[in-house]
């Protein structure tokens, strides 16, 4: 099968179009014919070598990508969710990868049936920024309806993503994003837009219920002060020093620091896919490129000016 290969670290051009193996399942696991993927900077800083403590010191996972859309091609014989020929989408561990190549074994956890009102181009942009804008909002936050959400980041991948969940779930919605962005974030369904080049976001005392941060450009303690009493500040982009003191220092504050680090999880799949069946979260694509352009859809995700999702074209 085709695949996209990384044997060491480096910049884009350590990306490689190979034949390889085709992946063999067990028991527990399905063989998926990947019909697409995408970039996701978590695929970037793996092959950079930015995680390489937590992906490996020497080398790199050898196939990257997290996103997947496709068709259920084997199953192994303890599954009992799905049948050969199903239309699923999901995502696996992005520090271990797998997802750039023709086929890819997952477990049951890592996947969903695909909602029948969206393509497997548009599946492949949400599984993985839905799965942690979701985790974020719903479990990390425990948002509620009616609460005030304050979204750094709001028309990237998982901020868009998080907008809408939000919208969904009956929160009022303040994005922030550059000014070029402000009208995509309007369409998104944020209620108000702060747009940072103009205004300084952290000069909103006692505003929100909830912060998601998916930037990381500015501290928990920066953004205290803009959260309500009780209120609590999630991200998906933490300060080292942020994800080692939190669960101390939120023994002794009001404001609670939480730390969203994704999981495969069928149930929140399933939710989000409820929310893109009713059309309440909707795929937003950047741009789609050939598994052949991986080096420039990796460029351009490193730029860090992406509205949407950056779509690969595996089959």
């Amino acid at each position: 099968m085709k695949a996209i290969v990384t044997k060491q670290y480096g910049t884009a051009d350590v990306l490689q179009l190979e034949e390889v193996g085709k992946p063999t399942i067990g028991s527990d696991e399905l063989l998926i014919q990947v019909m697409n993927s995408s970039v996701n900077p978590v695929d970037w800083k793996v092959r950079s070598g930015e995680m390489r403590i937590m992906t490996g010191i020497m080398k790199p996972p050898q196939v990257l990508g997290a996103d997947f859309a496709g068709i259920v091609s084997e199953v192994g014989s303890a599954i009992t969710r799905f049948k050969k020929g199903d239309h699923v989408y999901g995502a696996v561990n992005g520090m271990k990868g797998g997802a750039y190549a023709e086929y890819l074994k997952v477990k049951d956890a890592d996947v969903a049936l695909k909602p029948n009102n969206i393509n497997f181009e548009q599946a492949a942009s949400l599984a993985l920024v839905s799965l942690t804008a979701y985790q974020a909002i719903v479990h990390g936050a425990q948002t509620k309806s009616g609460n005030h959400i304050l979204i750094n980041g709001c028309t990237g991948g998982v901020g868009s993503a998080g907008v809408q969940i939000a919208r969904a779930l009956g929160c009022t919605v303040t994005g922030v994003c550059s000014t070029k962005n402000v009208e995509f974030a309007k369409n998104l369904g944020a209620n108000h837009v702060i747009d940072y080049k103009k205004d300084n976001v952290l000069e909103n005392k006692n505003s929100y219920d909830v912060i998601f941060d998916t930037v990381g450009n500015h501290s928990f303690s920066e953004f205290q002060k803009t959260l309500k009493s009780g209120g609590t500040y999630v991200t998906s982009s933490p300060a080292i020093p942020d994800m080692l003191l939190a669960p101390v220092l939120n023994s002794f504050r009001s404001e609670k620091l939480k730390v969203v680090m994704v999981s495969s999880n069928s149930q929140d799949l399933d939710a989000v896919g409820k929310m893109i069946q009713e059309e309440k979260l909707k795929p937003q694509i950047a741009e789609v490129f050939p598994l052949e352009q991986i080096k420039d859809a990796h460029i351009l995700s490193e730029k860090g000016r992406v509205v949407g999702k950056i779509v690969l074209t595996i089959q």
